[in-house]
């Protein structure tokens, strides 16, 4: 498997984090957010009625040991938001197989002093006041990051004082809001993942939050809205995104707002990290039947061993009414 290259920003070990980004509501003074998640098993079902073992991150129930949510992870992991300013406390508690050691990482955000490691059934407990606004990346990267590649993924939002913005810019305006958690699967290793050996490791299914075209959801927008875009890649290859028929502006990466956005018609994201772009819908845009074309310019666009049938993989469309 091809080794992470992050981009810019050190790896800092922690654990999880606060909120559903459903709720996305700002608040105008800081406040104490806590959540409790379980690093457990599930399945995913990719086109071709092909049903796939993951271990992912979900919400606790009421079982200390997650045995109650046992087997019902899907990927990615609960998409978490908190407000600029929050001091979050994050309770993860380890239900994989025996012998897997959660360590998870979220780079760009700095923790309170702490053990960074659940062991099978414990409960990590992690602190970390949310300083700045961003889209992050959170992923267990134990097992040699066999654990990333099963599924222990997901996205942190941090949401800036002002509504509609993704950060304290006015550039950084939005009217709708998409997350696009890019990954990959090898169905052979997902099966076997204490056996399979990585060096035989071949992604035959792409991914947008968890889902390969033509299962993958359609952002909604109408003609001249803003459209932010959040990519956060969790696979282990960079992964260009292009967009048919309008312009992307770059206006972070790494949850660095850039000093000179720029428009680009596609992006690379490199694996681990995160980039923030708004597109704007034309007005030529009413009446398209699909809509404007967001896929990957490595052509990545099959789903099973090649020559699996295409259209597929990583691949959805902007659409107007």
């Amino acid at each position: 498997m091809r080794k992470r290259a992050y981009r810019r920003i050190p790896q800092v070990l922690l654990l999880l984090t606060a909120a559903s980004l459903a709720g996305g509501v700002t608040t105008a003074s800081p406040a104490n957010q806590a959540i409790d998640l379980c690093a457990t098993t599930g399945s995913v079902t990719l086109p071709g009625n092909l049903a796939v073992p993951v271990w992912g991150f979900v919400h606790k129930g009421t079982a200390a040991d997650c045995s109650d949510v046992a087997g019902t992870a899907t990927i990615p992991g609960p998409a978490l938001s908190v407000d600029e300013g929050d001091v979050v406390t994050v309770n993860v508690t380890n239900a994989l197989p025996p012998g897997h050691t959660i360590s998870v990482e979220v780079p760009g955000l700095s923790f309170d002093p702490g053990p960074t490691d659940a062991a099978p059934g414990s409960t990590l407990t992690r602190t970390f006041t949310a300083s700045s606004p961003g889209t992050f990346l959170y992923q267990s990267v134990g097992d040699g990051e066999r654990q990333t590649a099963m599924g222990l993924y997901g996205a942190l939002i941090v949401r800036p004082a002002t509504a509609g913005q993704a950060y304290g810019t006015s550039a950084s305006a939005y009217d709708v809001e998409s997350r696009l958690v890019l990954s990959a699967i090898d169905p052979a290793f997902n099966n076997d993942p204490d056996g399979f050996d990585m060096r035989r490791y071949l992604a035959t299914y792409w991914l947008i939050n968890g889902k390969a075209y033509p299962d993958a959801d359609v952002i909604h927008a109408s003609t001249g809205q803003r459209v932010l875009l959040r990519y956060l890649n969790a696979g282990h290859d960079n992964t260009t995104m292009a967009l048919l028929g309008m312009d992307e502006r770059v206006i972070a990466r790494d949850a660095h707002v850039l000093g000179n956005p720029f428009d680009a018609h596609a992006e690379t994201i490199p694996a681990g990290a995160t980039e923030d772009v708004v597109a704007t819908v034309p007005a030529a845009s009413s009446g398209l039947t699909h809509g404007f074309p967001l896929y990957n310019r490595q052509l990545h666009l099959g789903n099973g061993a090649p020559p699996g049938p295409a259209p597929g993989g990583m691949m959805t469309f902007i659409q107007a009414p």
